[in-house]
């Protein structure tokens, strides 16, 4: 049973049955009158505007922190495992922030998060300021960022139904992943121009700037909705029942094993600073405007599924995400052209958005109530494994070079995800 607080209350779902179960009638209206009515409630207005400033704020950090491990190390092996690193964390302590977006308000957490996730970024930006800036210095402050963003990452997935209700959560969930792409397409842009102009440490202390309107944002936000527990059980118990529920459940066995191949899909990101520096030869800007392009192409892959409405087949939308995502990777590989390799990133982003948002939608479809905290952390921590990749894919990058590391990494998630559909009725009829 969810409460709400005093504030403002969620959203009410009139098509959402009261009767305890968690079937839902399906939307009739059209994508685009969704789109207008989820833009239309207040919280979800100020969710947007945190999310983009948020994402705007990550993606920089992006740019600027593989610059730096790079001149830092000259290894793309130390680029993958500093960007990484994060992952680590997040999977470590991800479960106990599935718990306690459970037990306390999402917004509130959100909140003490992102305020430490500013403070994080302005202590790298001071060591780079005074010359003391180590690789190990990075890592530790990498590891404290993953460590945040595992007790927040529940609450900002969950959240999102509290405010819209669940019958909108595919609209919500695209909408949100688009327009907060706009500071994803932004962000790496304006991180690689600012690079060659200001240098690495006032980029990382505008980088802990934007983050001071996504707090105050984050702080306008009312809904304040948490689980009524029934029972005084502890973390670990909270813990174990969600895994065995996403270990009896058909349909998050299959999402879960999708996210893990992740762990291999992630590989071409410690590999696409060192094209821009070494093979396309476009240095620091031609960098950002790289993951700009990425940028776009989430941004309209999102869009495009927000004014779609609804999407009925959600097992074919994953498998045209990873058809359209993983042939771009790889053939981004091969390329030595600057153009061609922006329009293949560009396609990888479309991908990228039609699976994150399907399957986090996926993920809370099939949870119930007492459980979407936990099982959305299950869904985070799965879903590290392809920033995990990251270290993976820098190192098999370093010693048997970047075409064959795209290859193997995503000619094996492609392979699998087919065999997958092809065999499961299940996957196929994910609704």
């Amino acid at each position: 049973m969810a409460t709400s607080g005093k504030d403002r209350d969620p959203a009410i779902d009139a098509d959402v049955r009261n009767d305890g179960s968690d079937e839902i009638t399906p939307d009739k209206s059209g994508g685009g009158s969704i789109a207008l009515t989820v833009l239309g409630i207040v919280d979800f207005r100020y969710l947007f505007v945190a999310n983009m400033m948020m994402f705007m704020a990550f993606q920089m950090r992006n740019v600027v922190q593989s610059w730096l491990a790079l001149e830092l190390t000259d290894s793309q092996a130390w680029v993958g495992v500093i960007n990484g690193s994060p992952a680590v964390a997040i999977i470590t302590l991800g479960l106990i922030g599935g718990v306690a977006s459970d037990r306390w308000p999402k917004r509130d957490i959100l909140l003490w998060v992102r305020i430490g996730l500013g403070l994080v970024n302005f202590a790298v930006g001071y060591l780079v300021m005074i010359d003391v800036i180590s690789i190990w210095h990075l890592l530790f402050l990498s590891l404290a960022q993953g460590g945040a963003i595992a007790f927040g990452m529940p609450a900002s997935q969950t959240i999102v139904q509290d405010i819209v209700g669940r019958n909108r959560l595919l609209t919500a969930v695209s909408l949100n992943q688009s327009l907060s792409t706009i500071g994803g397409i932004a962000g790496p842009a304006l991180g690689g121009a600012l690079l060659g102009i200001m240098g690495v440490a006032p980029v990382y202390f505008l980088i802990s700037a934007i983050y001071i309107p996504a707090i105050y944002a984050t702080w306008r936000i009312k809904t304040r909705t948490r689980v009524e527990r029934t029972s005084n059980t502890s973390a670990i118990t909270d813990i174990k029942e969600a895994l065995v529920y996403v270990r009896s459940s058909p349909p998050l066995r299959i999402l879960v094993v999708l996210n893990v191949l992740g762990l291999v899909a992630g590989f071409i990101f410690p590999i696409i600073p060192v094209y821009a520096r070494d093979v396309l030869d476009v240095g620091e800007s031609g960098f950002g405007i790289l993951m700009a392009a990425f940028g776009v192409g989430a941004l309209v892959g999102g869009l495009g599924l927000a004014f779609i409405g609804n999407v009925k087949h959600k097992g074919w939308l994953l498998m045209l995400a990873v058809v359209i995502g993983d042939p771009a990777v790889i053939l981004f590989g091969f390329s030595r052209d600057f153009y061609f390799s922006t329009v293949l990133l560009f396609l990888f982003g479309v991908g990228a958005a039609f699976y994150i948002t399907t399957v986090s939608t996926l993920f809370q479809t099939y949870a119930p109530e007492r459980l979407r905290g936990k099982i959305m952390a299950v869904y985070a921590l799965t879903l590290q494994l392809f920033p995990l990749g990251w270290m993976l894919g820098g190192f098999i990058a370093d010693t048997l070079g970047a075409e064959m590391a795209l290859v193997l990494g995503n000619g094996f998630s492609i392979s699998v995800t087919l065999a997958m559909f092809a065999k499961s009725r299940t996957f196929r009829e994910l609704t």
